[in-house]
């Protein structure tokens, strides 16, 4: 790591600060998006790597900066709504400090990604992982609340809602489902092995750049956790089902996460990461 990159994860959290966590997410999914259609095309690729995750656009830079920083810009500046607010551009606020703050927040990415990329005994997904750390150190830093959120007295915590559970473990066993049967169609189309190793990262655009209907205002429902673990697990393993059950499990662990990490809370923590470190991690020791 030198200093360019340094600068670039600086640069790159000022840049999620001011856009917003979700739109500089959209936009990872943008880059994602033509690098990995490259590569299914059989042309050689330099943009997945170096730019949708690399040290300026990256999720774990601009998309972690962006959320972390709507932290103080609610707790520390007042000049939010709210702390989880992540659909908030917040240049728009006018406060130098708080773009100041996202930068900072920037380098932590950055800085995560170079030490967890050193090792190799926990092999899950590195930007996510740090989107975690950068997310959860946040919550210490900028909130008043515990890890999991303080609970008024009296109140209870319900981590496993049943109507919740059923519509999402639905539509992410159908969801996935469809994840492998196109990457199926694919191989039987003629797309090689090699240029079908990036088919995750494809269906991880197309969930990313989805949100820009979140952003517009509709109740979308947010997929990258499902179709990004899924199509990993059809790629190395080639089986639909295992595919199809995995978004299962993530779509119900989406919602764990989010009733554990998210509510009665001060800060964002983003429930997808979370599961998404998790499932490939399992998915990484599995197969």
């Amino acid at each position: 790591m030198d200093i360019l990159t340094i600068l670039a994860g600086f640069t790159g959290g000022v840049f999620g600060t001011a856009f917003g966590s979700i739109p500089a997410f959209i936009l990872t999914g943008v880059f994602a998006l033509i690098g990995s259609v490259l590569t299914l095309s059989g042309v050689t690729d330099f943009i997945v790597g170096t730019v949708a995750f690399g040290p300026f656009f990256g999720p774990h830079v601009s998309f972690a900066a962006g959320a972390a920083a709507a932290a103080y810009a609610a707790n520390k500046a007042k000049k939010l709504d709210s702390a989880q607010n992540v659909l908030a551009a917040l240049f728009g606020i006018n406060d130098i400090k708080t773009l100041l703050i996202g930068g900072l927040y920037g380098v932590l990415g950055i800085v995560t990604f170079t030490l967890i990329t050193k090792q190799s005994v926990f092999v899950t997904d590195y930007p996510a992982f740090c989107v975690c750390v950068v997310l959860f150190l946040n919550r210490i830093i900028m909130g008043k609340t515990s890890i999991i959120g303080t609970l008024k007295e009296g109140e209870k915590r319900d981590i496993f809602p049943r109507d919740e559970i059923l519509l999402n473990s639905v539509n992410g066993l159908l969801f996935a489902l469809g994840v492998a049967v196109i990457g199926q169609k694919l191989i039987e189309a003629g797309v090689s092995q090699d240029a079908m190793a990036i088919y995750p990262v494809f269906v991880f655009g197309i969930s990313a750049l989805s949100l820009i209907f979140l952003q517009m205002g509709f109740s979308i429902p947010i997929t990258h956790h499902i179709t990004y673990p899924a199509a990993t697990v059809f790629i190395m393993t080639q089986n639909i089902y295992l595919a199809a059950i995995t978004g299962f499990i993530n779509a119900i662990l989406w919602v764990i996460a989010g009733k554990i990490f998210n509510s009665n809370c001060d800060t964002y923590i983003d429930p997808p990461a979370i599961v998404i470190v998790i499932s490939m991690f399992v998915i990484n020791l599995i197969f």
